[in-house]
């Protein structure tokens, strides 16, 4: 008898933002793994998305060349002039220029796409072109939303925290409630939405869209290990914050706690290590504010200062939710200590395995009397290493989202039939 023709492997087609390396922040560490992990399942990944600078960014080797890239020049910046006549938020206008849609829409009509991944909300604005390329071809894909944060409520959050000047509270106030509604477009047209945590966004989400069917794609770790670490009196007293600063959100959010911090710290001989990325103005803003604050902007790695810290901070008041940098924090063996809901999806017990506070002046109350406790500290990284030690594998969740959507695709093909 004559063999059977093999399957086609689905052809899926994701649409970014920006190319996610190097992934120095945690959104684009989790647009990047989860790409590359999906790429190794059996189907056919392309990716669109936009880069800045003269000459296109190559891919990385390794699991990232699984993938075929599709690359469009970020030259939309002056678009913003256009915010009063549309309806898009600043980052989805300034995304959706000329050249992004006349680079996109040839990929959209080139061949029949058993799915379409939007990742983040700002991708949003590809709707309307995926709507006419559907009334073009004839052919509906899967539309899958990959959503970082339920957006609306964040949003609102960061708005009500807010300590700008009123002026620039009304802006965010009016590009937050654009996002909002773009969020809202994205939960009705898609036919799955993923979310970071099984709880707290999904909550959000469900009550926004309860017909919807959700996927929890938890982020996972395939960093550095530390097999073994014990803190001793020759560990620098000092703290370390590891964090992306770009978004005012986070930004205040330091800024909160080192008002709350710098000084007290410094009187009792402690330091504070601030590494990850931000606005060059920011940075030295805060170098000549803080000027006992080590601010070392973006690095290479983050291991050196974490080995060199005896707790790390996660002083988040607004933005709560899974942070990737925990990870960092747990399996570097360095004990964390944070603002109560300030981490998601993390199997850590308050007093056991992290420490949680109420507010920024109990937060610094615990750094300057736990500090020296090196039998506390040391239990709590062990414990917490123990914790994770067997989750967070991105390979789980890329199977799960192409299982996922080859059963959906599958379905919507019997349902045109």
């Amino acid at each position: 008898m004559p063999s059977s023709p093999p399957k086609a492997r689905p052809n899926y087609l994701w649409l970014t933002r920006f190319f996610p390396y190097p992934t120095h922040a945690g959104d684009r560490i989790y647009s990047a793994k989860l790409i590359e992990s999906l790429a190794a399942q059996p189907c056919r990944v392309s990716v669109f998305c936009t880069y800045q600078g003269k000459d296109a960014p190559v891919p990385p080797d390794g699991p990232a060349r699984g993938a075929d890239w599709v690359l469009c020049r970020d030259n939309s910046r002056h678009r913003l002039w256009l915010y009063p006549f549309s309806y898009l938020p600043q980052h989805a206008l300034r995304l959706s220029g000329p050249d992004p849609r006349r680079s996109l829409w040839p990929l959209l009509i080139q061949q029949p796409w058993d799915a379409v991944l939007i990742d983040y909300v700002s991708m949003g604005w590809t709707l309307p072109l995926l709507a006419e390329a559907t009334r073009v071809t004839g052919h509906r894909p899967t539309l899958a939303y990959v959503a970082h944060n339920h957006e609306a409520s964040l949003r609102r959050l960061a708005v009500n925290h807010s300590m700008a000047l009123a002026p620039l509270r009304l802006a965010q106030w009016i590009d937050g409630g654009r996002i909002a509604a773009l969020e809202r477009q994205l939960l009705a047209e898609a036919d799955l939405v993923t979310t970071i945590s099984p709880t707290g966004d999904r909550a959000h989400f469900q009550a926004d869209a309860p017909n919807q069917t959700f996927l929890s794609l938890v982020p996972g770790y395939d960093g550095p290990r530390l097999a073994q670490r014990t803190l001793t009196a020759e560990t620098p007293r000092r703290v370390v914050v590891v964090g992306s600063f770009d978004w005012i959100v986070k930004q205040q959010n330091l800024v909160e706690f080192l008002e709350a911090a710098a000084a007290p710290l410094a009187h009792d001989g402690i330091g504070i290590d601030i590494v990850g990325a931000g606005p060059a103005a920011v940075l030295d803003h805060w170098r000549h504010r803080f000027p006992n604050v080590a601010i070392h902007g973006r690095v290479e790695a983050v291991e050196p200062y974490l080995a060199g810290a005896r707790m790390s901070i996660v002083p988040e008041r607004v933005g709560g939710g899974f942070k990737l940098k925990v990870l960092n924090a747990v399996f570097q063996r360095c004990p964390l200590f944070a603002l109560a809901g300030s981490l998601a999806e993390v199997p850590l017990i308050d007093g056991k395995s992290v420490c949680f506070f109420r507010d920024f002046p109990s937060l610094v109350d615990g750094i300057r009397q736990n500090i020296d406790n090196l039998d506390q500290l040391n239990t709590l990284q062990t414990a917490a290493f123990d914790a994770c030690r067997e989750g967070f594998q991105w390979h789980d969740q890329g199977q799960s989202l192409h299982q996922t959507l080859f059963s959906l695709s599958k379905l919507h093909r019997e349902d045109v039939r």
